[in-house]
């Protein structure tokens, strides 16, 4: 209740004082200052607000997700909360990644919503705690520990089912778990301490089933260098992927 009151007042104040009317569309995330508004059974015809041309243009009903009018009224074309989650959406996020940890990984990452609601920025910190006997995934580095930086572009902004897509890279330390040839045709298990970078395109889902609890999926593709190699056999740069399923907290 108290937040229904807060958005109308913001809402409100933001009418009064520019005197015009907006459009929020659903799909984009973004507004248009409008006049002359006409709500017909399936479009609605505008002009902007601050073009003197007469033209008049029209949207699709079913891409707007509310109308604010002037005078501070609101004309909601979905769920009124829904609308509220586009406009009024949680900036800041801590991701617990579930999945690292059969990975012999402790990951935490923040991530700071932009205020159009369509770009992500992602810092991510994972410590490895895990040994030769350690399970690996993806990758033939076990890590010892990373971060990094990751861009999520959500093409629909912010809202209940959202897909979202970006690069990210990531820098630390880890160690390859091998057997090397002497050449005398017996082998020794070697750890070989190495420098790490990854850069990885990220696709994931994101679902937010209350405004401040997420749940992602996540899967990245991309190439790995690491600085040493454990025999000659291994390659410096390779490909890799990951997966991660991840519970959020949004604030």
């Amino acid at each position: 209740m108290k937040k229904t009151i807060l958005l109308s007042i913001i809402l409100l104040m933001t009418t009064v004082i520019f005197a015009q009317d907006f459009i929020y569309k659903r799909n984009e995330g973004n507004r248009i200052s409008a006049k002359d508004i006409n709500v017909l059974l399936e479009q609605t015809t505008y002009s902007l607000y601050d073009v003197e041309s007469d033209e008049i243009f029209s949207i699709d009903n079913n891409d707007i997700s509310m109308i604010v009018f002037e005078n501070g009224s609101i004309r909601f074309f979905e769920r009124e909360s829904r609308a509220k989650q586009r406009l009024d959406f949680k900036k800041n996020l801590i991701n617990y990644h579930l999945f690292d940890l059969i990975v012999n990984n402790f990951k935490l990452s923040y991530e700071r919503i932009l205020s159009n609601g369509k770009i992500g920025i992602q810092i991510p910190l994972a410590i490895g705690y895990g040994d030769e006997d350690a399970i690996s995934g993806f990758d033939d580095v076990y890590n010892t520990f990373y971060t990094g930086i990751s861009l999520n572009f959500y093409p629909t902004g912010q809202g209940k089912v959202r897909y979202f897509m970006g690069p990210g890279i990531q820098v630390g330390t880890g160690f390859f778990d091998g057997y090397y040839n002497d050449y005398t045709g017996s082998y020794t298990r070697t750890k070989t301490d190495t420098f790490v970078f990854r850069f990885l395109v990220n696709n994931g889902i994101m679902f937010t089933p209350i405004e401040a609890l997420s749940i992602s999926l996540v899967g990245s593709l991309g190439i790995r260098y690491t600085d040493k190699t454990y025999n000659s056999d291994n390659q410096k740069i390779r490909t890799v992927g990951a997966f991660s399923a991840n519970l959020t907290y949004r604030f």
